[in-house]
């Protein structure tokens, strides 16, 4: 997939730089054509799956967080790898190598051991594979969400000390560039919704770490025996409202329609679905969908594909959040999440 956000490098620059992390050699490189914000190459080597992660194109216009997420995607690991030690880790793949100098290529580059296949397009052989797939994913999210920090936000961009104040802040940055980009939505109506729902936020008082961006294409899953694998791609993560990731798996549907899923979550950590958990959803439904629509237009060139789609879903997504949060919240006890 072609976007503004790439860093352009070549199979045979990639593959260079593999051999030249000592990994070994390269019997196979083939560029992930799914990756959105950076370049990933899939290599094999030894008959072992690795990828190699670029940083973005640093002339590229991004989003008020995505700085220097490779530095950001190392330290996360580094918070993931530290958790195991006290507590089951969330599965996610170990990084082999990482080069931050600028010496060899302009940005930096992460490698780290190859999960099997993401979740976006396999076909299961039954029902219960699915189901298997799915209960082990919401085990596995409840454990990243037992991690917890000691500030709310990006950590790149220094930390507050409560999810209201870092909730807002975020809300006000996406809106900065979605002002920037002439991208319509309606400010008004945002604001007045987060000022309803401004108690809720404020009893907000779970500081986990969530990944921000669980989707199908993160998610993989061992083709052969049909079992779940991991979570890539942690660039996106943040302190805030375990929620997000709940909501940020099918956005657009409710988090109940896919049953299997939060009965593995729920089996670790309760999470009862009462008007406060139907606000917090939504508050992260109306963040979610912001980000989509203003990051369609700094990656995709307009009018393709890929940036109809975005926008498309991305105006859904806030819909759904503002036409729930505009009802009183008592009427929110009443249908799913």
């Amino acid at each position: 997939m072609e976007t503004y956000t790439k860093k352009k490098i070549s199979k045979y620059e990639a593959k260079q730089l593999f051999e030249e992390s000592g990994l070994g050699n390269v019997d196979s490189i083939v560029e992930c054509s799914e990756a959105e914000f950076s370049s990933v190459f899939k290599v094999v080597s030894d008959n072992k799956n690795y990828y190699i992660k670029f940083g973005a194109d640093e002339n590229a216009e991004t989003l008020f967080y995505e700085k220097d997420l490779i530095s950001v995607e190392l330290k996360i690991h580094e918070i993931l790898d530290k958790s195991a030690g006290e507590s089951p880790a969330p599965l996610h793949p170990k990084i082999v190598f990482s080069d931050l100098s600028l010496e060899k290529v302009d940005v930096g580059y992460i490698i780290t051991e190859g999960f099997d296949a993401p979740l976006k397009g396999l076909t299961f052989p039954n029902i219960e594979a699915r189901k298997r797939v799915m209960l082990q994913l919401g085990q596995d999210l409840a454990k990243l969400h037992k991690i917890k920090g000691e500030g709310y936000g990006y950590i790149q961009l220094g930390t507050d000390k409560t999810w209201a104040e870092a909730y807002k802040k975020m809300i006000d940055r996406v809106l900065a560039d979605a002002t920037v980009l002439n991208v319509r939505v309606d400010a008004s109506g945002i604001y007045n919704a987060i000022a309803r729902a401004e108690p809720i936020l404020k009893e907000m008082d779970d500081c986990a770490l969530v990944n921000g961006d669980v989707n199908y294409y993160n998610v993989f899953v061992d083709r052969k025996k049909f079992v779940y694998q991991g979570i890539v791609n942690w660039s996106r993560a943040f302190y805030g409202d375990p929620l997000t990731d709940l909501v940020s798996f099918r956005p657009t549907r409710t988090v109940e329609s896919n049953r299997w899923f939060v009965k593995g979550y729920t089996s670790v950590t309760n999470v009862a679905p009462d008007y406060k958990i139907r606000v917090r959803c939504n508050l992260m439904r109306l963040y979610i969908g912001l980000v989509m629509l203003t990051e369609a237009e700094m990656r995709f060139k307009k009018n393709s594909i890929p940036y109809l789609s975005h926008r498309r879903t991305g105006r859904k997504v806030l819909k759904k959040a503002l036409t729930t949060l505009e009802k009183p919240f008592n009427e929110q006890t009443k249908g799913n999440i």
